[in-house]
């Protein structure tokens, strides 16, 4: 049998490794660029600070799907959510963003610890992918951000 929590918190904890030395190495001017070109439309640290809030956001999500609830709210508006939630990182510093991150992966990572195996299988709805199982959308918390830095890379021609 398969230790899905070690193997998802293996991942969780390679992503943050990688995440901060990803953004330790950009240069303030890079920092700057903007992502995006529609949408949002961040700058590489917001896309940083995007990463802190989301992933905040889903503890929530997480507590209510392994306390039995149903998980997001049907109506919940994840575009609105994400549009106002980076705007409240906006004075922070480089060091400030990856700390918040660095705090909530590994808030993350106790929870997926703490959890019992069969946990994971537990189901409820996620705003962005719908109807599915917990240890989907715990991994969503680390394959997010992986598909954020390839954006970023491809802006930057890293």
């Amino acid at each position: 049998m398969t230790d899905r929590r070690g193997e998802i918190a293996a991942e969780l904890e390679k992503g943050l490794a990688e995440t901060v030395a990803f953004f330790k190495s950009l240069r303030p001017v890079e920092l700057r660029t903007q992502v995006y070109q529609d949408g949002a439309q961040w700058t590489v640290q917001q896309v940083l600070a995007h990463f802190a809030a989301i992933e905040r956001s889903m503890h929530r999500l997480f507590a209510n799907i392994l306390a039995g609830g149903p998980g997001a709210p049907p109506d919940f508006d994840f575009e609105r959510y994400n549009r106002s939630q980076t705007g409240k990182y906006a004075g922070l510093t480089l060091d400030e963003l990856i700390e918040r991150f660095t705090a909530v992966r590994q808030e993350t990572i106790r929870i997926v610890r703490e959890m019992q195996e069969e946990d994971l299988d537990r189901e409820g709805l996620h705003a962005f992918h719908g109807h599915g199982r917990l240890d989907r959308f715990i991994r969503w918390a680390y394959e997010h951000v992986r598909l954020h830095e390839e954006d970023i890379r491809r802006r930057l021609g890293k």
